[in-house]
């Protein structure tokens, strides 16, 4: 897949992720491709961070939302939140 270059695009893909609700039906293949699409977007969007850490969380997939979280530099206390409940739910 072709990293998106343009603001459109990305405002597009970011459209379909909210709109489908992905990380609500937990499809993480669909969160994942999404989350490349959007690679280039989360560094700097707390928002687009914030939403593929809790759908990672909501997946199960606590080490993807534990890299991502890691990986932000402005960590919001809504993050900090999805992870609590992440790895509290799913604690072997």
């Amino acid at each position: 897949m072709k990293l998106l270059n343009d603001k459109k695009q990305f405002e597009k893909a970011l459209a379909i992720f909210d709109q489908h609700a992905y990380a609500n039906v937990r499809d993480l293949q669909r969160g994942k491709i999404i989350h490349n699409l959007i690679a280039s977007e989360t560094k700097n969007g707390i928002y687009v961070s914030s939403t593929l850490i809790h759908m990672y969380a909501q997946c199960a997939d606590i080490a993807s939302a534990q890299s991502l979280f890691d990986s932000t530099k402005n960590k919001t206390s809504s993050m900090y939140r999805i992870m609590m409940k992440g790895n509290d739910s799913f604690k072997d």
